[in-house]
């Protein structure tokens, strides 16, 4: 056989392997979603970093870089409570927080996929009232509510922020009450939360979920090592594929992801 007979044989076989997706895609059935908001669904790394450096302007001794490196995923009342706690009142702090958006906010943006993917879980027809998703973030309800203005963001019903709890990430108190408030609090219910930070993603394991994290803030093989159940890009692999009433869950579909563990692949079905 000549060479160029074999290789049109070959051809073929050659490009199928080579578009073949890494990884299979994934589908879990699950009953509600919990989402973070900074990191998740948007992008506020810059803003963030700004407000904690105009924060340090005058406090020669409170290092924002440091804060920002290692506190991600904290409430900002924690953050100052430890390392510039004679500031450490909340109505300053709310105040404070609350003007982040307006301050430095021109350079905030959509996460990937996040307007979608939780436009789809609000929208989702499920012939009762009750939403599946909810929010559960370490910021005020002042600066997440603005974050949703911002992106366009209709805010779920149940919209927990960091006056809500007593306990703030990586404690599971937020989480916790976002399941119990959309009615799956029971442990055999399957609630999947997505996260960025490593507080995040060990207050959803807190919570007995499964945990979605997503590689913005820190890169995907850190937040593979933090735990996160599965690892992706951006929220553009995540897709809502179908609603249940049987069984009262949803359809969630990964089409790309760093990794998953052994725990999330268990209830997947993989194709």
């Amino acid at each position: 056989m000549c060479a160029y007979s074999l290789i049109s044989i070959l051809s073929p076989l050659i490009s199928i392997r080579i578009t073949r997706p890494a990884n299979p895609p994934l589908v879990l059935n699950v009953h509600a979603a919990l989402f973070d908001v900074d990191g998740t669904i948007v992008d506020s790394s810059q803003p963030i970093f700004d407000f904690w450096k105009d924060f340090a302007k005058d406090k020669p001794d409170f290092d924002a870089q440091y804060i920002y490196d290692t506190c991600h995923g904290w409430r900002t009342f924690d953050v100052i409570a430890k390392y510039a706690p004679q500031f450490a009142d909340p109505d300053y702090v709310n105040q404070l927080e609350g003007s982040v958006p307006d301050k430095f906010g021109s350079s905030a943006k959509e996460i990937p996929g996040a307007i979608d993917l939780v436009n789809t879980l609000l929208n989702m027809e499920t012939g009762d009232d009750k939403q599946r998703i909810a929010v559960g973030t370490s910021g005020t309800y002042d600066m997440a509510s603005k974050w949703f203005n911002i992106l366009g963001l209709t805010r779920p019903e149940v919209f927990i922020t960091a006056e809500d709890v007593t306990n703030g990430k990586p404690d599971p108190e937020p989480y916790l009450m976002g399941r119990n408030m959309l009615g799956y609090g029971d442990a055999d219910k399957k609630v999947v939360v997505f996260e960025d930070a490593p507080a995040g993603v060990k207050a959803g394991h807190g919570a007995g979920c499964f945990v979605v994290g997503i590689a913005s803030t820190f890169d995907a093989d850190f937040v593979k090592e933090c735990g996160a159940d599965a690892v992706v890009k951006d929220l553009r692999s995540v897709k809502v594929t179908g609603y249940n009433p049987v069984d009262d869950t949803f359809q969630l579909h990964i089409d790309e992801y760093h990794h998953v563990s052994d725990r999330l692949l268990s209830i997947c079905k993989q194709f």
